[in-house]
């Protein structure tokens, strides 16, 4: 009986001592990926100037580097020097949200069709490296044949996800040499009933070993709850993947939306402190066992001590992303309550902008911005909040150096916190005389003949330059008494930019 005991005892300092090393060696979580899921991208945002510089400024103030673009099967629909306004609008929005430090720009797909539709369009050379895309996020909610028509069996849904990893690594991102990032999203089991994903362990850990890493669902009421069908069912996707023996990249999704019982809409609402710390806590508290908000429960990282969650050593946490955009704007209270905002013209060729707010909560000032196309802004003049208002206030300025033909206008309010937020834009027309003639140009868009109302000398010189600054050769000018036309079906869809005696103006290829 004693020489028994000893043998446990001694057994039981080599588990220990195993345990411990073990420990010590558990891969280090990162927050290398932290994203926002954008809902509704092609009907909420993209071409909408003021909900694009909402969104990307709502990702940098709270540091987010990741976005997840939705829609891409109804966005990008058309091949190389074909595009439509929508791609194109989508390589304006793609390059500004990279000129604003967000990092990767990720098309979410639920088909390979979809993610071809990708590489096509990174590998189109009218495609700026600032333009492209930087990963692709295959939804296909693991497999739902009631949702999901392209995913009807775990067959079909390992093909694809093979074919579009080739796709990511034979295909270069916004950063030259890097290949695309390959997003496997696995959706939840839940009590809703829309979403019933059915995996085996056998399948999660190939998944694994494909996709450079796994967006996993992670749904929680609060940071501190560790029950629920969701946080179940994630438990044992992680012990599966856990076992394929090295480290798997995960990310953690987690839910923002206010549907059901399974998110933190109103964990985030209630949150004492900045927004930028309620989004992280979860994540933090879960992985790290530190946090911003001591209420929280510490340290899921820490019951690796104890056992309970020895699926630890065998996954690589890389970070977090929010679902979704729109949920977590809403929580974060506008700083302004905008009851109008106009732009007019006068009879000195000036633009008279005016505004007026209901109410103003840490307002610092006004930025007010002008552009030539809605898309590329130039700074006009600051104009001073009142900080804390309860009452309406009115605000004017006078642009007296408005710019030729269309002119778009809007307001970025900036509180003390840094935090920005945009008016609706406005545009307005202002016609620049031209031998008693205005410069104008139409159709734009166009397709196939543009034509150049005006009286111009049989000497003018007429230029068209394209996104590259690079001069379109070979065009057919035809000259008549009171107007020019230029034939340009030749020309690849895009942005073009005709040059007419020291003036120019904007338009768009089909």
């Amino acid at each position: 009986m004693q020489q028994k005991f000893v043998n446990r005892f001694f057994i039981m300092l080599v588990f220990l001592a195993n345990f411990k090393n073990i420990s010590a060696q558990l891969p280090e979580p990162t927050q290398e990926f932290r994203g926002l899921w954008v809902t509704s991208f092609k009907a909420n945002v993209l071409g909408n100037t003021a909900a694009e510089d909402a969104l990307i400024a709502y990702a940098v103030t709270n540091d987010f580097n990741y976005l997840i673009c939705t829609n891409m099967f109804q966005i990008l629909t058309a091949s190389c020097g074909s595009f439509t306004p929508d791609m194109i609008a989508l390589q304006a929005f793609i390059a500004k949200a990279h000129a604003e430090g967000i990092e990767y720009i990720s098309g979410n797909v639920g088909a390979l069709a979809t993610a071809e539709k990708i590489q096509d369009y990174n590998n189109c050379g009218f495609v700026t490296s600032v333009q492209k895309l930087d990963m692709i996020t295959y939804e296909c909610e693991y497999y739902n044949a009631a949702t999901n028509g392209s995913c009807l069996d775990y067959f079909s849904y390992i093909s694809q996800l093979t074919s579009i990893k080739s796709i990511c690594s034979a295909t270069i991102s916004s950063v030259p040499g890097r290949p695309l990032v390959c997003e496997a999203y696995i959706g939840g089991e839940g009590s809703t009933g829309l979403v019933l994903t059915y995996s085996s362990e056998a399948e999660m850990e190939e998944i694994a070993t494909v996709a450079d890493h796994i967006l996993i669902t992670y749904y929680r009421l609060m940071p501190s709850s560790s029950g629920g069908n969701f946080f179940n069912w994630t438990i044992d996707r992680l012990d599966w993947i856990a076992k394929t023996g090295t480290p798997s990249n995960i990310v953690l999704l987690l839910k923002s939306r206010n549907t059901d019982g399974n998110n933190m809409n109103e964990y985030l609402a209630a949150y004492p402190g900045s927004h930028y710390d309620a989004v992280r806590d979860p994540f933090l508290s879960w992985v790290e066992g530190t946090v911003h908000n001591p209420a929280l429960t510490k340290g899921y990282r820490e019951k690796y001590e104890d056992g309970t969650y020895p699926w630890l050593s065998g996954i690589q946490v890389k970070g977090f992303t929010w679902f979704e955009h729109l949920a977590n704007m809403a929580l974060g209270p506008l700083p302004i309550e905008l009851l109008n905002f106009q732009v007019e013209k006068d009879l000195n060729h000036h633009a008279n902008i005016s505004w007026t707010t209901a109410a103003e909560v840490n307002n610092n000032y006004f930025e007010i911005q002008k552009s030539s196309d809605g898309q590329q802004w130039q700074f006009v003049s600051k104009v001073k909040g009142n900080r804390n208002s309860a009452s309406s206030l009115d605000y004017t300025f006078t642009d007296q150096k408005p710019l030729s033909g269309i002119s778009y206008y809007r307001i970025k309010q900036v509180d003390f916190d840094g935090i920005m937020s945009y008016t609706p834009v406005k545009s307005i027309s202002f016609d620049v005389p031209h031998t008693n003639k205005s410069l104008r140009i139409f159709p734009n868009p166009v397709t196939h003949q543009l034509s150049i109302p005006g009286e111009y000398p049989e000497d003018v010189q007429i230029q068209i330059f394209n996104v590259y600054g690079l001069e379109m050769n070979g065009l057919l000018f035809h000259k008549e008494r009171a107007s020019l036309s230029v034939d340009v079906s030749n020309l690849h869809a895009g942005l073009y930019l005709l040059h007419i005696d020291g003036e120019s103006l904007r338009f768009i290829k089909y």
